[in-house]
């Protein structure tokens, strides 16, 4: 706002005064017009809103598979007021970097089977432990842990059992297929023969967790799209 309106009442309340003073002065008090004078009347106070875009920085990655990218850190715009002479006066929004991380990997795509297996499978020994020890070393216990698994940068993701010839401890996975409403995100913690076997003749069988066998309802389904995200840990 310039100070123009300030001195414009300044000088209308002077002379709102003096006019009172004057009317009402009938006992000879002496008067006085005090001036003000502002030496920054013509300067301009307004302040610019500016954007600041944020840069996205690139990684790589041996350990996620070609043709896949992850955003690592979400990008923000920074918020910043300016002067005319585009002087920082405030920041309001600190701008945030966009982390990108490209994958340099093994290509990651499949198509085979999936199937449904519990701790109780007639394989199993019933007390739900699973194959593969997690990155800091313990072994998930399908029984007491249940059948999810919190990972560090996929967050909640199933347990996936498979042939880990291909797919080490450790590697996640996007599993769709038609009967599957929503893609299923998960975890390679598990194997099992029947794994090891559909890999010994050519093709690829993936087995998912659930937290019984008892009156699971869960079809084969032999048109199944594995996409790996990471591999292994």
């Amino acid at each position: 706002m310039k100070l123009t309106i300030f001195n414009a009442i300044v000088r209308y309340v002077t002379l709102f005064f003096v006019s009172l003073t004057s009317m009402f002065n009938s006992a000879g008090i002496e008067t006085s017009l005090i001036s003000v004078n502002n030496s920054n009347k013509e300067k301009n106070l307004d302040v610019i809103n500016s954007v600041i875009e944020y840069d996205t920085i690139t990684t790589y990655s041996y350990n996620v598979p070609t043709g896949i990218t992850h955003v690592l850190t979400e990008g923000q715009d920074g918020v910043v007021y300016l002067d005319k002479d585009g002087n920082t006066l405030k920041t309001i929004q600190k701008k945030i970097d966009e982390v990108l991380e490209v994958g340099l990997g093994k290509y990651g795509e499949y198509t085979g089977v999936i199937t449904g297996y519990g701790p109780d499978c007639y394989t199993c020994d019933g007390r739900g432990y699973v194959a593969c020890p997690t990155n800091t070393g313990k072994y998930i216990n399908l029984v007491d842990d249940g059948i999810y698994y919190d990972d560090a940068k996929f967050g909640e993701v199933r347990i996936l059992a498979a042939d880990h010839r291909e797919f080490p401890c450790g590697t996640i996975i996007k599993i769709t297929n038609s009967d599957i409403k929503e893609p299923i995100i998960g975890v390679v913690l598990d194997t099992g023969w029947g794994m090891r076997n559909a890999y010994n003749n050519g093709y690829i069988h993936i087995d998912l967790a659930f937290a019984t066998e008892k009156g699971l309802v869960f079809n084969a389904n032999s048109n199944t799209s594995f996409s790996v995200q990471r591999w292994g840990w």
